[in-house]
């Protein structure tokens, strides 16, 4: 099992990524007010940003 998450790092980040927007999206459509939705939107880019790097990454040639 650990051979398999050390071979493919990509799977990890693409969760945590998917984690991230989620949590975004759940932060943005709370009610709460202040820096929440300032958070959400944080949240939600890098997100985004890291599984653009994840699927990058993972498709790169590993020459």
């Amino acid at each position: 099992m650990a051979r398999t998450w050390i071979r493919r790092p990509h799977v990890l980040a693409l969760v945590a990524a998917a984690v991230l927007v989620i949590a975004g999206i759940v932060l943005l459509v709370s009610p709460a007010d202040g820096a929440f939705g300032a958070l959400a939107w944080v949240a939600i880019v890098v997100g985004v940003a890291l599984g653009a790097v994840a699927l990058f990454f993972a498709r790169t040639p590993k020459s």
